[in-house]
């Protein structure tokens, strides 16, 4: 039998920025691995932009959730610039993450139009 797919992660560096796109399910016992994966690309990119596209994966988890895994990012991830891109119905949890992320000592930017977070990203 095969593995069903879970999420998947397509990612590229333009002008500067990661740019990176979630699709696909994502389940709670998921996160940790998404996690790492993200991480380990944001690291061996060697960038300090970085653009999130999440409009398209399913499953949004709890605030203390959220709260719990801005707190766990590594300090090496503490200087890369990151906006995140979702859709409107999920504003008020981003609105929560990107707060908490920047209580984390993240410079971290929640958006729904895309063109907004590459122009904050390039901004100074």
């Amino acid at each position: 039998m095969g593995k069903k797919e879970k999420y998947q992660i397509s990612s590229s560096v333009k002008d500067g920025i990661l740019e990176m796109v979630l699709t696909g399910e994502l389940a709670e016992r998921d996160i940790g691995d998404l996690q790492d994966e993200v991480i380990g690309i944001i690291l061996a990119s060697n960038v300090k932009f970085f653009l999130v596209d999440v409009c398209a994966i399913k499953g949004r988890f709890g605030y203390f959730e959220a709260f719990k895994r801005v707190r766990s990012y590594p300090p090496e991830v503490l200087g890369v610039k990151t906006a995140i891109v979702d859709i409107p119905e999920n504003d008020a949890y981003e609105h929560f993450h990107e707060i908490t992320a920047q209580n984390a000592g993240l410079s971290y930017k929640c958006f729904t139009d895309i063109d907004a977070a590459r122009a904050w990203l390039k901004s100074k």
